[in-house]
Parts: structure tokens; C-alpha cells; sequence
């Protein structure tokens, strides 16, 4: 049963995904909800901002329906998956207005620290952590802060990353699909379903989305994904290392958090407001260098690649698996400085 829920739930968010989302963007159209590109290098024309919707209907439509045929899958874990749905809906609809009215840092804020309290006292906490010598430090009165900070955090970082066409949606494919691997392992199918959910929708949702895009995620699917993740890695399973299921997944997502930190770092540093947007992320500045968005997209993906790849290998402990995905990373690089070179001397003939 396992392996038949693993092949019907990327399959079908993946399909979902496709049907969908020409739906919202016939209805973002009709609404008047577009956006218009952040960068000044990209050169589109504003395009819906309801991708979202229609990635985490698809992907909580599908998690409901595993809920309902095999609820023996999520023996243990009914009360955390509720608390996940629950808070990722909760979360949608505050990117969703924030989409609308552009609501104030603090608010924002606000609300994701409240839905974070909210998936806490349903069992959604970091209640211990281990070392990888596997000896458990109990938290006690910081499991609530932690838990909070790592909710808040991820789904902010998975927010930046949504910053330019096809990025935040590549970068969770891979990112997902590493945590697929990881949690199927280690005997974690609550966490392997949702991330193979994930895949799925981001997968298919990427065929929108790659430049030039047609329609992105908006604040709505950026901040939901992110929460859904967030969430989803801090369930513990009951015999596994909580360096495994905590550390391994901050590895995983490696990009989007390092990205949050450079940011935060950077602003702070300038003494700037840490929640203001601006145009200085990596992604802008190699779009300011004059390279193409899909030359800028590929070298992220092979940078997700690459924390995946570590992520994986340190979590089923086998060197030679690096030592394989080291590999394929470096066909990657091959192929994208193939790309580059046809773009250079594209713009050389021209």
C-alpha cells in the first residue's frame, strides 16, 4: 500500500496541478489580480498572481483524499496532518489578502507567529534535538520559541526565493524530492506523502512558470509552501534521529535559507528594516550582470542540487551516493555552461 500511495500522490497533484492552473489564471486574469515582474532585467508583461491557489488546493485536496482511503497510513500522526492543513489554509488566505492590500511586515508576522502557537498545541513542535552522536537534548520551555522561529523562518525563506519566474517552484522540486528520499529511508511515510505532494504540484506548476512565466505563485502558494515544509519536517517519527528529521531537512533547503540569512545579514548591516523588499538578492544581481533568467534559474537549481545531494547522502550515510549526485551536478554544469556560451555568442552576433 505504501508504495502504491507513493506513486498516486505526485502523479495526481502532479495532474491536478495542470488542470488548475490555467483555471486561476483565467480567473486572475478576469479578477484583475496581476503582477508585474520585480526585477527591471525582466522584461514580461504583468501575469496572474494566483498560481498558488492552485498549487495548495491540489496539494491539500490530495493529502485530504490519502486521509480518507488510508487513514491507517497516518496512525499517530491524524492530529499533526490536521494542524498542518489547518495552518497551511490559514496561511493562504493571509498571502492571498496580502496579495490584495499589501499588509504591513508586523501584521504578516503576526499572523504566521499565531498559526505557528496554533500547529504547536496540536503537536506540531520540536520537542527534542539530537546530536549526530544520537545522544537527545531535551528542549523544555524553548520547544514552543524554536518551533515558532523555525516556522516563521522557513516559510519566509521559502518566500524570498519567489522572487523571479520558475525559482521558488525548482527549487522546492528538488528540495521536496531530496526529503522524499530522505524520510522514505528512514521509514517516515507521513513525511515522504506530503513531500512527494509537493513535488508534484511544484513540478507541474513549474511548467507555468518557467521564464517567461505566465503566471506565478503570488504571496499565497510562496508562503503556504514554505509553512507546509516547515511543518511537515519538525514531526518527529518516533524511532529516528531528530538530527535526521531536523538538521538534515535545514541542509535540504539549504538554498532558501542561506539566501534568508545573506538577506538579513546584508540589511542589517546597512542598517535597513530586515522586512523591506529590495533588489539585491543573488538572483538580481546575476540578472544585473546581463545573464538570461533561465541561465540564473539552472544555476540555482544546480546549487539545490548540491544541498540535496549532501542532505541525502549524510541521511542514508553512503559516500558513494554523494560521490553519484557530485556527479550528475557536474553534468549539470556542463549543460548550463553550454547555455551560457550560446547566449554569449548570441549576443556577440547580434
Amino acid at each position: 500500500m505504501v508504495y502504491y500511495l507513493y506513486i498516486f500522490v505526485p502523479i495526481t497533484t502532479f495532474l491536478l496541478t495542470l488542470l488548475l492552473t490555467p483555471l486561476a489564471m483565467k480567473a486572475g486574469k478576469k479578477q484583475g489580480y496581476l503582477s508585474t515582474a520585480e526585477d527591471p532585467e525582466i522584461k514580461r508583461p504583468p501575469v496572474p498572481d494566483t498560481g498558488g491557489i492552485a498549487v495548495i488546493i491540489s496539494i491539500l485536496a490530495v493529502l485530504c483524499l490519502a486521509l480518507f482511503f488510508v487513514p491507517s497510513f497516518f496512525h499517530g500522526y491524524k492530529k499533526s496532518l490536521f494542524g498542518i492543513l489547518i495552518g497551511t489554509f490559514i496561511i493562504a488566505l493571509l498571502g492571498f489578502i496580502d496579495d490584495r492590500r499589501q499588509l504591513s511586515a508586523g501584521a504578516k508576522f503576526a499572523v504566521q507567529i499565531a498559526v505557528s502557537l496554533l500547529v504547536a498545541a496540536l503537536g506540531v513542535k520540536i520537542v527534542k534535538l539530537t546530536n549526530p552522536a544520537g545522544h537527545p537534548f531535551q528542549l523544555g520551555f524553548l520547544s514552543i520559541p524554536l518551533t515558532t522561529l523555525w516556522i516563521v523562518g522557513i516559510t519566509n525563506a521559502v518566500n524570498l526565493t519567489d522572487g523571479m519566474d520558475g525559482l521558488a517552484p525548482g527549487v522546492l522540486a528538488i528540495g521536496s524530492l531530496a526529503l522524499f528520499i530522505i524520510s522514505a529511508f528512514i521509514g517516515f511515510p507521513f513525511l515522504a506523502v506530503i513531500m512527494l505532494a509537493i513535488f508534484g504540484s511544484t513540478l507541474a506548476f513549474l511548467h507555468f512558470n518557467y521564464p517567461p512565466a505566465k503566471i506565478i505563485l503570488g504571496n499565497a502558494g510562496a508562503y503556504s509552501l514554505g509553512f507546509i515544509v516547515a511543518t511537515a519536517t519538525i514531526v518527529q517519527p518516533i524511532k529516528a534521529s531528530t538530527f535526521v528529521v531536523f538538521f538534515v531537512p535545514l541542509l535540504a533547503l539549504g538554498l532558501p535559507v542561506l539566501e534568508m540569512l545573506i538577506t538579513v545579514f546584508r540589511r542589517l548591516a546597512r542598517k535597513k528594516k530586515i522586512y523591506i523588499r529590495d533588489t539585491e538578492h543573488l538572483h538580481h544581481v546575476l540578472l544585473a550582470l546581463g545573464l538570461p533568467p533561465q541561465i540564473v534559474n539552472w544555476i540555482f537549481y544546480c546549487l539545490s542540487l548540491l544541498f540535496a545531494a549532501v542532505a541525502v547522502a549524510i541521511a542514508v550515510g553512503q559516500g558513494i551516493l554523494l560521490i553519484a549526485f557530485v556527479f550528475i551536478l557536474l553534468l549539470a554544469f556542463i549543460v548550463l555552461s553550454l547555455k551560457l556560451h550560446t547566449h554569449t555568442n548570441k549576443k556577440e552576433a547580434d
